[in-house]
């Protein structure tokens, strides 16, 4: 099957930018990368790369080195504002997909690539982790992989997590990725195992806890505003138990409730807190779901409509977004009201933008405070 002329194109253009990509990623972080001998960056037969998907950019910098680049399935939402929007659909080889749901589309346009001669790459957690640890992999997955019948290559990703927490809003130094490549699954061997196979090689591959790495390697990640933003991953005190009193300042932690204090020092752990690091913290929270449920819970934000049939983020303004009584509240530039149980698909993308759909409408809204306690609300997957 022959490329399209949007492919040609498209391989023009990031054959042009590679360069700047690389100085571009090469400033962003350090990157150490291990291979697989019977993995080829640059072979020609398709195949399909599964990641774990660890900070923003590993996106990016997994990548980097292949030839052909591969089509990377991506959220709709990348297709709905610009500049993203002209990126991903103009330059980089990019397929749509919503999160949280099955798509034909997706699937066609997958099967499509493969056929021109093009690999695949997959971030099957759907999100870069909160917390440093590898998440939850939707089962539809390993259904693709198995009706494409190629080779599964894996690239665990170690490090970006604590380089650069997804939840962060203070920047870190001396931030480094180590990218390992490994043919997992050849093709022969693909077809003769069940998807709970396929599905626990992948788990295992993919699984990566990034304290703990960062407990053999101790690489310095120095800031002045390592705390910065944690309330968007945490919500209940380890201490006293009280709901969203978590406030940061600098690199400093504190509850509002009880007063407790800590402090995350440039390895990226905690301190003088019953947790040293949000894997276990998270844990923890969890168990308080129905309390959090029984809380009120606010935050400004702005809010957008996402209009998925053209592929448009239409703004609407700041609003305020409540919780309370398991219903939704929105006021401000727009008003609306709505049970917790007429939400569906919902996500955070980035570091705090939740998109959710209610009455067939899509609603984008960047949050100000309180990403990880609205997401825990209405879902229970993430």
């Amino acid at each position: 099957m022959k490329k399209t002329r949007l492919d040609i194109q498209q391989d023009i253009l990031l054959t042009l930018i590679k360069p700047i990509v690389y100085i571009w990623m090469w400033m962003d972080s350090k990157r150490i990368v291990k291979k697989d001998p019977a993995f080829n960056f640059r072979r020609k037969e398709p195949y399909v790369m599964l990641a774990n998907h660890t900070f923003l950019f590993d996106v990016i910098h997994v990548p980097l080195r292949l030839r052909p680049v591969p089509f990377i399935i991506a959220s709709q939402t990348l297709f709905t504002k610009q500049p993203s929007k002209f990126l991903v659909s103009q330059v980089a080889h990019v397929i749509p997909k919503s999160k949280g749901r099955s798509d034909a589309s997706a699937i066609i346009n997958i099967f499509g690539a493969v056929k021109r001669g093009y690999p695949i790459l997959i971030f099957p957690e759907g999100d870069n982790t909160f917390y440093g640890e590898t998440n939850y992999i939707e089962e539809s997955t390993m259904k693709l992989i198995k009706k494409l019948k190629l080779d599964v290559i894996t690239c665990n990703v170690k490090g970006g997590y604590l380089s650069k927490p997804r939840w962060a809003t203070g920047k870190r130094k001396h931030r480094q990725v180590v990218l390992e490549y490994k043919l997992e699954i050849p093709k022969e061997r693909l077809i003769k195992l069940s998807l709970e196979e396929v599905n626990n090689i992948v788990v295992k591959a993919l699984y990566n806890n990034d304290y703990e790495y960062q407990r053999q390697v101790m690489v310095p990640h120095p800031g002045k505003k390592l705390a910065e933003g944690i309330e968007n991953a945490v919500y209940v005190c380890p201490h006293c138990e009280a709901i969203n009193t978590i406030t940061s300042s600098g690199n400093m932690i504190k509850c509002s409730s009880c007063q407790k204090e800590g402090f995350i020092d440039s390895f990226g752990f905690i301190h003088d807190f019953m947790f040293d690091n949000l894997i276990d913290w998270d844990k923890f929270q969890k168990n308080f779901t129905a309390k959090l449920r029984d809380s009120v819970i606010k935050s400004t934000g702005f809010m957008s409509f996402l209009t998925m049939e053209n592929d448009e983020q239409v703004p609407i303004g700041l609003i305020e977004l409540e919780y309370s009584n398991q219903q939704i509240h929105i006021t401000g530039a727009y008003t609306d009201s709505f049970p917790v149980s007429l939400v569906t698909n919902a996500t955070i993308t980035l570091r705090r933008d939740f998109g959710f759909i209610c009455n067939e409408k899509h609603y984008l809204i960047k949050l100000d405070h309180y990403g990880a306690s609205f997401l825990r609300i209405v879902q229970d997957k993430y």
